[in-house]
């Protein structure tokens, strides 16, 4: 695992709706001897929404928009943030001694254009439920009313 921390790791990225087995899923392929599966760890949706600033933001919204809009327009977005995610799932594999990960982030489908510029290789598995079964886990498990809509 020495010379891991130099080398793209290999990624694979999990996706779906919330409640649609992407956990379960993910523990099963962590079962694995090779593959880690972290908790969520939505990088790259933190990453493509870099230099957006809430307006209420103390320092100024606007200027802050302006300084990072004008350094990043400078710079390839796509090489940066690939950068900084490689180090990090290295450095994540490597603790865990592992040659794969699994970023199981399901809202990654909400950027998806943006982890496929980042990684175009990285294979994705998107995992679809039956809507229905989606709303009875949602209602399940988090209380979410649902009703019906005329």
């Amino acid at each position: 695992m020495s010379g891991r921390l130099d080398r793209s790791p290999e990624v694979c990225f999990l996706l779906g709706l919330p409640r649609s087995g992407t956990t379960l899923l993910a523990h099963l392929l962590q079962l694995h001897p090779d593959i880690v599966a972290p908790p969520e760890p939505w990088l790259m949706l933190a990453l493509e929404a870099f230099g957006k600033v809430d307006r209420r933001h103390p320092a100024g919204s606007s200027l802050i928009e302006a300084a990072t809009s004008e350094f990043l327009g400078r710079i390839d977005r796509k090489i940066v943030s690939r950068a900084f995610t490689d180090a990090a799932y290295n450095q994540y594999m490597a603790e865990a001694g592992k040659r794969i990960i699994i970023d199981k982030t399901p809202r990654y489908w909400t950027v998806l254009d943006f982890v496929e510029s980042v990684y175009p290789e990285a294979p994705h598995i998107l995992l679809m439920r039956n809507p229905y079964a989606i709303a009875a886990s949602l209602k399940s498990t988090w209380g979410i009313p649902l009703r019906a809509e005329s």
